[in-house]
């Protein structure tokens, strides 16, 4: 299981070669913790097959439909040690789901989360499925089913947070993975960045101080976070002499004029407006150094 390990600076800029012939086995867990002695936090991570960039933000791959939601083949009773379900969509190669997650997410057994086993030796996690065939996922050791599952239950299946891990799309489609030291050759395990001062791109305008989050338009970088209206079109001119006008504030002091058009001859009550306004990407960490967009920029990073 991962845990933690305070390692020299020059630890972070290692790589590992996979163990034995399983691609999927490294030297430490997925999401081992690198400690720094300045502090700066490192996750333990396998690269998807293409060479790390340095300074980009990387993130989780993201959930395949076809192995998500889907029903049991077998019954699974209290103290079982394995949980299968019949691929919709998409094959499943040998062990990419090895020190992922497994949960009944309805009916018979929902509630409940299963950590996979680690692939010591190939298969040891699960065999390759087609994509339309049974994944049958062996637990971890000490891992059991507590509530018994039916062929009515419906499953879904996680990868590792840290399992060959890519540049970010912008917006994020899948859990942030950290930051890459631009050090790993292709499939590659190496530390990726989630706590600490690091080098990051940037997008658009930052501003020390205050937060940013993952870029919604430029991949792999940080953008200052901020939340963000639509305009839907144009409209009928307004027929009434009462209505609401509100001023949206960026950082760096913008204001835009919006018209909210109401069926009242006014707007007297507060109006909450915090949670039907969505943030489009989750939050990176506090800006230090503020450089140009497109060059990189020195960010205290708090990926959780």
């Amino acid at each position: 299981m991962p845990g933690t390990f305070f390692g020299p600076y020059s630890e972070r800029d290692k790589t590992y070669a996979s163990i034995t012939s399983n691609a999927n086995l490294g030297r430490f867990p997925m999401g081992h913790t690198l400690i720094l002695p300045d502090g700066r936090e490192f996750k333990f991570a396998l690269n998807d097959g293409t060479v790390e960039v340095a300074g980009n933000l990387y993130q989780s791959v993201a959930a395949v439909t076809g192995h998500t939601n889907i029903v049991a083949d077998v019954a699974r009773a209290i103290a079982a040690t394995a949980i299968s379900a019949t691929l919709n969509t998409t094959a499943a190669a040998i062990d990419i789901y090895a020190e992922g997650m497994v949960h009944p997410n309805d009916v018979d057994g929902e509630g409940y989360a299963y950590r996979i086993k680690r692939a010591r030796s190939s298969g040891a996690a699960h065999a390759a499925a087609t994509s339309t065939g049974i994944l049958t996922v062996n637990l971890e050791s000490d891992e059991s089913v507590q509530v018994a599952l039916t062929t009515s239950s419906e499953v879904s299946f996680t990868r590792n947070r840290y399992h060959q891990v890519l540049i970010h799309a912008s917006p994020p489609t899948a859990g942030l993975a950290g930051v890459s030291p631009g050090v790993a050759a292709a499939d590659r395990f190496y530390w990726s960045q989630v706590k600490g001062y690091a080098a990051v791109l940037a997008s658009g305008t930052l501003l020390a101080g205050l937060p940013v989050m993952a870029g919604i338009t430029t991949n792999g970088t940080v953008e200052s976070t901020k939340r963000r209206l639509v305009g839907a079109g144009t409209t009928a001119l307004l027929t009434t002499t009462a209505h609401t006008v509100v001023y949206l504030q960026d950082q760096d002091g913008t204001t835009t004029t919006y018209g909210i058009v109401t069926t009242s001859a006014g707007l007297t009550t507060a109006m909450d407006v915090t949670g039907p306004i969505a943030q489009n990407a989750p939050t990176v960490g506090m800006c230090i150094k503020a450089n140009a967009t497109t060059e990189y920029a020195l960010i205290d990073l708090d990926i959780k």
